[in-house]
């Protein structure tokens, strides 16, 4: 069936593109139109030009036979000048026009007879597009001059996503933002129309490259960027969450070009902002962190051909301090540095160095592009960039965790991405766009210093981690990514008609094996001296016994498609009112299936899972999904309500389907049965040495248990199936979301543009998981006020053969909703800027917040059981409030000299996060036989009596705090909580708690001074000197930015085990020792610290 469906659909994408715009999935130029009257009504037949001043390229079109002319493919940017005549007629003509990226331009013409002079009106829409009856839905647009004006320090696309009001930066890291409270790996990201996703969805930022902190592509290089929430235009696709576009400057007929350099040190950054009065704050250790690059262009044949280039080197280091100061865990210094001189002195290894570490970033990036004017009627671009980095980052150390700095990662990335345009006007009957683009990524992730197992040391509230890296000795990612799209369209009277197709062609590789070389955990810093581990975890190649990047059979290597096809129609009923009304269908399609196939699991296993009554939909070992047909229809309109651009009313309504990340599907590759196994052994089970049952480390990578057939010890056999199993229902649909929105814009006072906006998204589809290798009933309930059910993982297995059985499956439950209120005031003698404030609530079941299918559903909250989700909670995406501002101002004086200020303010509500509770051996409701993850949402005691605490004893059973004691303490936390008080006699919800709301100041000078010599040209030195947190250089206290450890989860008190368990007795009972606030101050060297910085930059424009 699919070959067949293959066979249908891809000649029909090509017969589509042989006959040719609305906008390209990926929005890369504008669009004018308009009406020509006389005194008499309108003109058909009259002419009109757009003439792009800097190029000196003309676009026509002709009125039709109501007057109306549409001039399409548009660059971006401008100055145009826009003319219309007709014969017997006086020429009109406009100048001084600036597109916007995606914007439909209105501008009307009324000619007068030949004996009348000649009527010049100057026309100045840079910025103003607010009212040019184009947008449905929220969108913002930033231009070349708002690139230029913002403070951005880190130089990255995520500093101008940010000027979105319905962003949300503050997902527990700085690189991650997210739209309208959707997911962020839910967006789509189109660099001159090509896809420039990290489709493999491993990095936060969306972005190819973005692992290592790289931005895809130098600020130097954009002209224009837009992001789009609720475009109810089909020809936009790919994005449940926000739709993200960018295009590249372009040369001109004037050589133009700029050098740069910009610096950061030590010197530019503040002390450390603690609210701890025993922490000495000090300034960062030397570091250093430099930008320099260069843009250039201008014309090859003048008015013909042009050029555009770009490079750019970045050479990064950001302290990664930590001092023991306000370190929580039980351990002294003295402690941890004896632990990294047993494992120099035992077996050779060097950790590295847990305090003052250094992150570093070498990062280069080149960009060449071609405009060519074929002629009036057709354009064509070319563009090739390159990033390469190199990123050494060691983990971020906290009060409750220590990293030595081998226990960081390694990350080398190379993306090569390409784009070919051809923009095609045909009068003003039709036009036509076409866009192949062509990506390739290489990412090679590996730990840092000499290969060894991880270690984990539990240390009272805290962790001390050394060793290897447990997710990085084998993960390799090559991504291919080919993208076609062709736009159709036809203009009949009122309607403008669009027919066209995208798609996008996926070869994938994914080397991945978690938890390998090992990980031991040692339950005290006691236990870790007398090597006794009690917990030690193993991924491991089945068979071949291969590690690292060698192990490459269990290896993900596979192509899909997504196909879109859509039609859509324009109605402008009159000059104040447009409908638009379209249907899109996207068809992802995975070409093939895992290579070997586990007859033993589907038919024996899949046989007692559903025995046991769970309903597998279809889903088989190493079976991809099956092909569906993704309906998105949607209906958008714009109303000038007084027909004078002073009242706009705007809305719509539609369906949004979004790519999936392609590392979840992968999994059914990764993790078969066949191809990687999983090893856990507990409490010394099957090769500790006599004694307690401790395990000892096995320090030799190649000697790491289970061994191959034949050693007498634990053993794998690669015939028999094993470890885990990913499995995705049969009719699996991608992402997928119904959104509706309406907004208001009124122009005010002063200039001013007020808006209001409300927008509503249901969850249609979205990923829900199960272990389906876990019995369906538990074995009890627990006693006393906390009565959960409670499994036995250790015999509650459906089929002991293999670990976690992952059955991925859709769920329609979860919704969100914002409301935003804005003030913008379009760039006006010097002076422009906006504030909105928003308001975002999301709830769902699970967030898709991890990359390992298994691992999403160990990360999910609960109360009954994580197969047995209790209700819709709080989102990781919701932002909560958040108000944004920019404010920017210019000023030219003395004949040579200016001097601009910008600032932006972020204020927004804090990470959310959950109370949990640890679970010993997955004796809880994580049913979880290998991992001790603290996810089960506590129940939060009103009085003493609804908990059992025990007292709290060192390791020679010497009490060190009463179970009195502790309620006292307890009781006093839970009082000073507003959170935790009012869930007083209840559970505590998934991210129902906040961190404190957070203010953040950034601000740019910039000091010019310029000379214009005889032949026009501008020569420009400006000075820049760029502040993040301007606040915390102000006061220490202000400017504060938070993190939550263990992936925004606060581990509030300790489960113990049970009163009698062994008389069917299961009330549990805790320790409680007091964590302090849930929540760390950011003190990093980063440009998301609470600790403020600075960057110094020299420019030399002309």
């Amino acid at each position: 069936m699919r070959k067949i469906l293959l066979s249908l659909l891809i000649p029909i994408a090509f017969l589509l593109l042989a006959n040719g715009s609305s906008w390209a999935q990926g929005t890369t130029t504008a669009r004018i139109n308009g009406l020509v009257t006389n005194n008499e009504g309108s003109l058909p037949g009259a002419i009109v030009t757009a003439t792009h001043t800097p190029t000196g390229s003309k676009f026509g079109g002709v009125t039709n036979a109501d007057g109306i002319f549409t001039i399409n493919n548009l660059n971006v940017g401008g100055p145009y000048t826009i003319t219309s005549s007709y014969i017997g007629f006086q020429n009109s003509e406009k100048e001084g026009i600036y597109l916007s990226l995606g914007q439909t331009l209105k501008i009307d013409f009324e000619l007068t007879e030949e004996a009348t002079e000649l009527e010049m009106v100057e026309v100045i829409a840079i910025g103003g597009n607010v009212f040019d009856g184009n947008s449905t839905g929220p969108e913002t647009n930033v231009t070349e001059k708002d690139l230029s004006a913002l403070p951005t320090v880190n130089r990255s696309l995520n500093d101008f996503f940010r000027l979105s009001p319905q962003a949300n930066l503050n997902n527990g890291t700085q690189n991650s933002i997210s739209f309208a409270g959707v997911n962020n790996r839910y967006n789509s990201i189109f660099i001159d129309g090509a896809v420039n996703n990290d489709v493999f969805g491993l990095a936060s930022s969306g972005t190819n490259g973005g692992q290592t902190g790289i931005s895809p592509i130098s600020i130097d290089a954009l002209e224009q960027v837009q992001l789009v929430v609720a475009p109810f235009d089909v020809t936009l696709g790919g994005f449940a969450g926000g739709g993200i576009n960018a295009v590249t400057r372009s040369g001109t007929n004037n050589f133009e070009g700029s050098v740069y350099y910009f610096t950061r040190n030590e010197s530019l950054a503040g002390k450390t902002p603690t609210d701890n009065p025993e922490q000495e704050r000090v300034k960062l250790d030397p570091f250093t962190a430099k930008t320099y690059g260069f843009r250039l262009g201008g014309p090859i044949i003048k008015n013909k051909l042009f050029f555009f280039a770009n490079a750019e080197i970045q050479r990064d280091e950001t302290p990664v301090p930590f001092t023991f100061n306000g370190y929580e865990g039980d351990a002294d210094k003295a402690t941890v540095d004896a632990i990294a001189a047993q494992v120099k002195n035992l077996y050779g290894y060097d950790p590295g160095g847990y305090e003052n570490n250094i992150q570093t970033l070498s990062g280069d990036k080149f960009l060449f592009k071609l405009d060519y004017n074929i002629n009036q009627n057709h354009k064509l671009s070319a563009r090739h960039s390159y990033t390469r980095a190199d990123f050494v980052g060691p983990l971020r150390a906290g009060a409750r965790n220590i990293y030595f700095g081998n226990s960081g990662q390694t990350f080398p990335s190379i993306t090569n991405s390409s784009a070919l345009e051809l923009k095609s006007n045909f009068g003003s009957k039709a036009s036509n766009n076409l866009i192949i683009g062509a990506t390739f990524v290489r990412d090679d992730r590996n730990v840092t210093g000499q290969p060894f197992p991880s270690i984990v040391i539990n240390d009272g509230n805290a962790d001390i981690t050394l060793g290897s890296e447990p997710f990085s000795y084998a993960n390799v990612v090559n991504q291919d990514v080919i993208t076609l799209t062709n736009n159709f369209n036809l203009y009949k009277g009122k309607h403008t008609f669009t027919f066209g197709t995208h798609n996008e062609f996926f070869s994938l590789f994914n080397l991945f094996l978690p938890l390998h070389p090992s990980q031991y955990t040692y339950s005290s810093t006691d236990k870790f001296f007398s090597d006794e581990a009690y917990l030690y975890l193993y991924g491991y190649e089945k068979g071949n016994i291969n590690i690292g990047d060698d192990a490459t059979s269990v290896a993900a290597d596979f192509s899909a498609l997504q196909l879109a096809f859509y039609a859509q129609d324009e109605i402008q009923f009159n000059q104040n009112f447009k409908l638009t009304a379209g249907i899109r269908l996207d068809i992802p399609i995975f070409l093939e299936n895992p290579p070997r196939d586990n007859t033993q699991f589907n038919t024996e296993t899949a046989r007692l899972i559903e025995q046991e009554g769970y309903d597998l939909k279809g889903a088989r070992a190493s079976q991809m999904p099956a092909t569906q047909l993704m309906w998105s229809p949607r209906v958008g309109f714009n109303w000038d309500v007084k027909g004078d651009k002073t009242t706009q009313l705007r809305g719509g309504l539609g369906v949004f389907t979004s790519r999936v990340p392609f590392v979840w599907p992968g999994g059914v590759f990764l993790r078969n049965g066949l191809t990687s196994g999983f090893y856990a052994g507990i409490n010394g089970n099957g090769f500790a040495p006599p004694g307690d049952g401790g395990i000892a480390l096995e320090p030799d990578l190649n000697q790491q248990i289970p061994r191959p057939l034949g050693t007498g010890l634990p053993e794998d056999d690669p015939n028999v199936p094993s470890g885990d199993v990913d499995l995705f229902t049969e009719n699996f649909k991608y992402p997928q979301i119904f959104r509706g929105s309406i907004g208001v814009d009124q122009k005010l006072f002063w200039g001013l543009t007020g808006s209001l906006e409300f927008q509503y998204t249901k969850t249609l589809n979205n990923v829900l998981y199960q272990n389906v290798n876990i019995r369906k009933e538990p074995f009890a309930n627990l006693q006393g006020a906390d009565d959960r059910p409670i499994w036995n993982p250790t015999v509650d297995l459906v089929d002991s053969t293999y670990n976690y059985i992952t059955l991925a499956d859709n769920t329609n439950k979860g919704w969100t909703y914002s409301f935003t209120a804005q003030l913008q005031k379009a760039f006006e003698n010097g002076f422009s800027g906006s504030i909105a404030y928003t308001y975002t609530d999301a709830k769902s079941i699970f967030d898709g917040t991890v990359f390992i299918n298994s691992s999403q559903w160990q990360e999910f909250h609960s109360v009954g059981g994580r197969n047995n989700p209790d209700g819709l909670y709080r989102s990781q995406f919701a932002a909560g409030s958040r108000v944004v501002s920019f404010i920017s101002y210019r000023k030219e004086y003395l004949n040579n000299l200016a001097t601009s200020i910008s600032v932006f303010y972020n204020g927004q509500s804090g990470i959310p996060y959950s109370y949990v509770y640890n679970d010993i051996n997955g004796a809880l409701t994580n049913n979880d036989p290998n991992l001790d993850e603290p996810r089960n949402l506590i129940y939060v005691p009103a009085s003493q009596n609804e908990i059992v605490l025990v007292d709290r004893v060192d390791g020679e059973n010497n009490i060190i705090e009463t179970a009195a004691q502790q309620w006292a303490a307890l009781d006093a936390y839970i009082a000073n909580d507003d959170y935790l008080s009012e869930r007083r006699g209840n559970y505590a919800e998934r991210n129902g708690a906040r961190t404190p709301f957070e203010s953040i100041i950034d601000l740019k000078f910039q000091q010019e001074f310029f000379l214009e010599t005889g032949n026009g040209m501008r020569h420009t030195l400006a000075l820049t000197f760029d502040i993040f947190n301007f606040g915390n250089m102000l006061n220490k206290d202000w400017g504060r930015r938070y993190f939550i450890s263990d992936n925004q989860n606060f581990q509030l008190i300790q489960f113990q085990g049970y009163q009698d368990a062994a008389n069917d007795n299961y009330t549990p009972t805790f320790i409680f020792s007091d964590p302090g606030e849930p929540w760390n101050i950011i003190q990093d060297g980063s440009t998301s610290s609470a600790r403020w910085s600075a960057q110094i930059g020299i420019r030399y424009s002309f």
